[in-house]
């Protein structure tokens, strides 16, 4: 392993000193240094990868087949055509397999690329910016502060009690203090406090990088759905190879009866061979290869659906639980509200320019405001952009709108020392020298404040600003006395009031999770009148309680989660608080969605069923511990998150509906109509083309149904309910029985047309395929309800379309490899017209469930 290229620090100096790069070299120091962006891992030769599909042991089993085949092929003069169709067979089947995995790991690269739009905080032209991780090169000044990622290998220039969790690299589970000079790198988290670092080493030459290069592993977990379904799959594969032991068993007994197999001679041979083949394909009908591939598609498909709605999937298994929830509990700032906070009310009026050392409360909040935070305002296309905190951007915002320029006031005023802001805490404080006297700065929650103030505050205006859902910001000071820097015998300095107007269409969304069966819940870190206000607005707070993060804190686990069961709103929440009430939650057997955008909301989101963090100004901390990133950070993006996994799982139930169905229908033909002394309803090439058919064209035709409305108007599936329904199962039973009826009446009758047995023959594999197609429609319809017939899924009638123009050329003109003659206008014509008799069978079957539903839902409880 090649060792990480990290420039010195000395050499580096020189090259940023305090303003940062200039844009303009940006380019130059790129291409001499590289981008931002590791190499994809490195994956075995696409013809590895192709070769691994014959690993399978149903494909083994079919080579081994073709060459025995091909054997007696030759020794006898003919049957060539057969081996080639199976051949072909088997190039397509591992063709589609290999093609689909190779679909998947390019949409996973995709994914992944995500990760180099983060934003960072750098310092470039001598003023801050927010650029992509992927725009950092070598010599960036990097503001650097709790929650963010570090972006690149590099230097530590100045530290405010800056520590780094390099666990990733280390092992080591506490986080290393870093002071100037020290080296951090590519991957690490900052824990706590803040700093500036320069770039020394970018993307492939990072330690990360070079790590990553040398072991290019990309692993894949089953989800919980993939396991039910291989499980089904399973039960699915036992029915296919009992059936292929009784087909086999069957059709030696009735050669011997009827003098196909006479002694040990070639034809005998050819004969036992032909069962043989039969019943291994059979069982590549019956075994659901096609599953794992629906699943994969329609993650694929619900995954890019779910970007364009602003929720970008970092773990697949996010799709499917999404779609279970129960409960969300969610951030209040920039989820619910718009993250446009602006100043719309101050205890003491509008800011004043503070002089040498102020002297009234607005010229000490007004320095407060300006000096203890860490945020930034960038213009950006002629609109002014926060970085950072948006409840400090706003004070700064308020600054701006007097004219007051907030880095003019920072570059006056000599700062020595922060305590940042942290939820526990609850409240910043600076340390800042004015003419030759230290002063202690402190802002934060109002009762948090006034409990650390000499004289005790009236807070009644702060109520009242609380109670028109605005959220409170509290000021004080103190001047430093023998070094007593300590937040207590404070003076107050007085408040504001931010408001953070709702999102637009907020309460319908809310209003849309609770039709859908989902309680939501809201844990803010405002006081309990702000927070009661807001959730009334958005329609959250209904006959549930409201409780403070302290008190539920102290409650013991039963009561806890007891009191989870009705709590609408948890106000002063603390980090921990959350993962508590998600922990309560899960164990009254809610699945539990959470919203999440700090350091400290990662133990909640990793614990909870789903975590959702923000894009926008979630920390890398969160989004690293998170299923689902939002790019908007809005609520609304997870009711549409839901929509798409609630579709995800209609859609797979839809495939396995198509697949039983023509499964059973196969096996039982095949198995009965040897019994009844007719001939083999099915060649091999023809049931290996029906496989084709339900393996591959009918898991895109059918996993790529839009969702509907009514989608959002149920209760969640529950986790542990089976994923194939009463009325699927009731569906399979009769549309399978209609079939099998039916083929048999056309093998011994011809009543559907054929004067020859090849006709009769014919007709039957053609009606079969047609009967399948139009079956897809009934499949489309779940538990009684059909969607949005043509606009619901286009691309389902292009794929059938092509179906039955496939089918009727291998008719026409395959007669060699499909063993079928060719049929008139007219056989076509009534094909096409009575095997769409299965639709009516549908339709009764929707009809009977619909009045069964009905009766039973009015039957009082």
């Amino acid at each position: 392993m090649k060792e990480p290229v990290i420039i010195p620090i000395e050499e580096l100096a020189t090259l940023t000193g305090t303003a940062g790069i200039a844009s303009k070299d940006a380019e130059r120091l790129r291409a001499t240094h590289g981008a931002n962006a590791m190499t994809p891992p490195v994956r075995e030769p696409l013809w590895k990868q192709y070769l691994e599909k014959f690993n399978d042991p149903i494909i083994r089993i079919l080579l081994f087949a073709v060459a025995v085949s091909t054997i007696v092929s030759l020794l006898k003069g003919s049957g060539l055509l057969d081996t080639i169709g199976i051949i072909i067979a088997v190039l397509l089947a591992t063709g589609i397999a290999f093609f689909n995995e190779y679909r998947s790991s390019k949409e996973f690269d995709v994914l992944n690329a995500h990760r180099d739009d983060v934003a960072i905080k750098v310092i470039r032209d001598g003023h801050p910016a927010s650029i992509p991780s992927r725009e950092i090169v070598v010599g960036d000044l990097i503001l650097l502060e709790a929650g963010d990622a570090i972006p690149a290998d590099g230097w530590i220039l100045a530290s405010d009690d800056l520590c780094s969790d390099e666990s990733a690299f280390t092992g080591e589970t506490e986080p290393v203090q870093k002071a100037e000079r020290d080296k951090v790198l590519k991957g690490a988290f900052v824990t706590a406090g803040k700093g500036h670092m320069i770039a020394a080493a970018v993307g492939d030459s990072a330690q990360m990088g070079v790590i990553a290069a040398s072991l290019g592993i990309d692993h894949a977990t089953a989800t919980p759905l993939e396991q039910k379904l291989e499980s089904l799959a399973g039960v699915i594969s036992k029915f296919g190879y009992a059936m292929a032991i009784l087909i086999c068993a069957t059709l030696f007994i009735r050669g011997v009866l009827v003098g196909d197999v006479t002694g040990f001679n070639l034809d005998t041979a050819n004969n036992i061979l032909q069962y043989f083949m039969l019943a291994v394909v059979i069982v590549v009908a019956a075994v659901p290869e096609g599953l794992p591939m629906s699943v994969a598609l329609s993650l694929s498909l619900a995954m890019r659906k779910m970007t364009r709605a602003n929720c970008l999937v970092r773990r697949m298994i996010a799709c499917e639980t999404i779609g279970s929830a129960t409960t969300i509990c969610t951030d209040k700032t920039g989820t619910l509200t718009k993250n446009q906070m602006e100043v719309a009310e101050s205890s003491t009026g509008k800011p004043v320019n503070p002089r040498d050392i102020p002297l009234s409360p607005a010229e000490w909040i007004t320095l407060n405001a300006a000096v203890n935070g860490t945020a930034h305002l960038e213009e950006r296309e002629g609109k002014v952009i926060v970085i950072g905190n948006s409840t400090e951007g706003a004070l700064l915002r308020w600054l701006r709108s007097e004219s007051l320029d907030y880095m003019q006031i920072r570059s006056e005023n000599h700062v020595t020392k922060q305590y940042l802001f942290d939820g526990n805490r609850k409240r910043m404080s600076t340390v800042i020298h004015l003419k030759e006297r230290s002063f202690l700065l402190v802002k934060g929650a109002p009762e948090i404040v006034a409990a650390l103030c000499a004289d005790k505050p009236d807070l009644g205006g702060v109520s009242t600003l609380a109670s028109r859902a605005m959220r409170t910001l509290s000021f004080a000071h103190k001047e430093i006395l023998n070094g007593d820097e300590s937040e207590t015998g404070l003076t107050w300095d007085g408040f504001v009031g931010i408001r953070d107007p709702l999102r637009d269409q907020i309460a319908e969304s809310v209003a849309t999770c609770h039709s859908a069966g989902i309680r939501v819940r809201m844990v803010t870190g405002d006081n309990p009148e702000t927070a009661r206000a807001i959730a009334r607005e958005a329609g959250i707070l209904k006959d549930g309680t409201v409780m403070t993060g302290g008190a539920f804190r102290v409650l013991t686990k039963e009561e806890q989660v007891e009191a989870a069961r009705n709590l609408d709103v948890m106000a002063r929440a603390e980090p921990m608080d959350k993962l508590l009430l998600v922990e309560a939650l899960q164990k009254t057997g809610a699945v539990v969605a959470v919203t999440g955008d700090g350091t400290n909301d990662a133990p909640a989101l990793k614990h909870a069923n789903v975590g959702l963090a923000m894009g926008i100004a979630g920390t890398e901390v969160a989004r690293e511990a998170s299923d689902i990133i939002l790019l908007d950070d809005s609520f609304s993006s997870i009711t549409s998150a839901v929509w798409w996994g609630r579709s995800l799982y209609e859609n797979i139930q839809r495939f396995i509906l198509f697949q039983l169905t023509i499964n059973f229908c196969a096996c039982l033909l095949v198995f009965i109509a040897p019994l009844l002394g007719l001939p083999e309803p099915f060649t091999i090439i023809q049931i290996l083309w029906i496989n084709i058919i339900m393996d591959t064209l009918a898991a895109f035709a059918l996993c790529s149904e839009a969702p509907h409305g009514a989608l959002m108007s149920h209760k969640p599936v529950p986790q542990d309910a089976k994923i194939v329904t009463p009325f699927m199962w009731l569906s399979i039973t009769v549309t399978a029985a209609f079939l099998i009826i039916a083929g048999i009446l056309q093998l011994q009758t011809g009543f559907l047309g054929g004067s020859t047995p090849a006709e009769v023959s014919t007709v039957f594999f053609a009606a079969f395929i047609m009967a399948a197609v139009w079956n897809g429609i009934n499949c489309r319809a779940l538990d009684g309800k059909m969607p949005a017939f043509f606009r619901g899924n286009p691309t389902f009638f292009g794929v059938m379309g092509a179906i039955v123009l496939i089918q009727i050329a291998i008719v026409q003109y395959g007669g060699a490899v499909f063993a079928t003659v060719p049929l008139s206008a007219e056989q076509w014509i009534r094909i096409i017209i009575v095997s769409a008799s299965v639709l009516i069978i549908g339709f009764i079957l929707r009809l009977a469930y619909r009045s069964w539903f009905a009766r039973k839902t009015a039957q009082p409880a």
